[in-house]
């Protein structure tokens, strides 16, 4: 169970180790959720220029979120270091199969470089969290870290120990 208010670092989504290169924070606003991201690095790699474009392939932080706790179907909401938006619709039947649907993002973002890297805000308003219950949303959270020589490294709160963050089974 994540604590509203509390700092997490994320951890090495394959090993589990230990990294303090990104922290989340999730909070209850009056009416929504609040995620910040505190990300160390300043190596930033996001040549995209509109929301919904494929985010994941290069530097961002995301959340996956069940807001009624059903782990076969959740919200995929990313951001890049410069603030752009992605957002979709996940159905996952067996929990490593996925499909995706692609909508507008239902959340806004902030996103600002910092003197050692950068900070994300995403904020989700409940009235766009159909069947939330507070008892029993789940989520997770991530940041995707591209390298110049092409590696991307995972990083993970709770860590799927592979190479996909579409494990809804370490939703905590």
């Amino acid at each position: 169970m994540i604590e509203a208010g509390k700092w997490y670092y994320l951890k090495e989504n394959i090993s589990g180790a230990e990294d303090d290169g990104c922290r989340v924070r999730m909070d209850v606003c009056g009416d929504g959720l609040r995620f910040c991201f505190e990300v160390s690095d300043t190596a930033i790699i996001s040549h995209f220029r509109e929301d919904n474009e494929d985010l994941w392939k290069e530097d961002a932080v995301e959340v996956f979120l069940s807001p009624d706790g059903d782990r076969k179907n959740y919200l995929e909401m990313e951001v890049s270091p410069y603030g752009l938006r992605f957002f979709g619709e996940i159905h996952n039947e067996d929990g490593k199969h996925f499909s995706l649907k692609k909508a507008n993002p239902i959340f806004s973002a902030r996103a600002a470089e910092t003197e050692g890297g950068y900070r994300v805000v995403m904020e989700i308003p409940f009235a766009s969290l159909h069947g939330y219950d507070a008892e029993k949303c789940l989520m997770n959270a991530f940041r995707l870290d591209k390298k110049a020589d092409g590696r991307q490294l995972l990083y993970a709160l709770s860590p799927t120990r592979c190479d996909s963050f579409h494990r809804p089974a370490f939703f905590v």
